[in-house]
This record gives structure tokens, sequence and C-alpha cells, in this order.
């Protein structure tokens, strides 16, 4: 699975992960196979995930690519930045100005 890095501990190689499939956050806890691994928020990692009772615990993570988006924390609590290149690049019109999909007199049991 991907993340992204939300938080870190560096001394005691502990990390918080923001999973691709907008699931439960992951955990890990450190390892002695990781000493040489350090993360930093915003960091993309690939990792293993398991789920222990109700916590998703990650393992043999692997920074795929350091500060891939150091806001991430701050956007995910309504707090970054805006980012045009996050804008909807079409104009968003209200549910009640759309046309109907099908002509009225085609719109049966519709009231």
């Amino acid at each position: 699975m991907y993340g992204v890095v939300l938080w870190s501990d560096v001394s005691d190689k502990k990390a918080v992960f923001w999973c691709e499939d907008h699931g439960d956050l992951a955990y890990f806890g450190g390892s002695p196979d990781c000493q040489n691994i350090t993360f930093d928020a915003g960091d993309l990692v690939e990792f293993d995930v398991t789920l222990n009772s109700k916590l998703r615990t990650a393992s043999n993570p692997r920074v795929i690519r350091e500060k891939l988006d150091v806001d991430l924390p701050a956007k995910l609590l309504g707090q970054g930045t805006s980012n045009t290149a996050c804008q909807p690049s079409a104009e968003i019109v209200p549910f009640q100005s759309r046309q109907p999909a099908y002509p009225p007199e085609r719109q049966v049991g519709l009231a």
C-alpha cells in the first residue's frame, strides 16, 4: 500500500501514514530492520499493512519520494494553502439549475 507520512518521531522511529485507500490511518511503531529509515511529514511511502484488533499497522516501509506533499497534514485539517492544481477546471453548476437528462415528456413518474 502507498501512503503519505502525516506525523513522525525520528528518535523513536515511529510514524503515522495516511493511506491511499482513504481508510483508517496506519501506524508504524518502529522496527529493528528500519534503523536507517527516517520519515518526514509529506514523504510518500510504500508499506505492508495488517489489521491488529482495530489498529492498522504498517511494516516494511520504504520511502518512495521525499516531501511529496509537506502540506498534507494541514490540508486534511482544512488549514492548508489552496493549490490551483487542485481546483476544478470547469464551472460547477448547482444541482437545481441543471437541465434534465431527458425531455419532460420522457420523465415518466417524476413529479
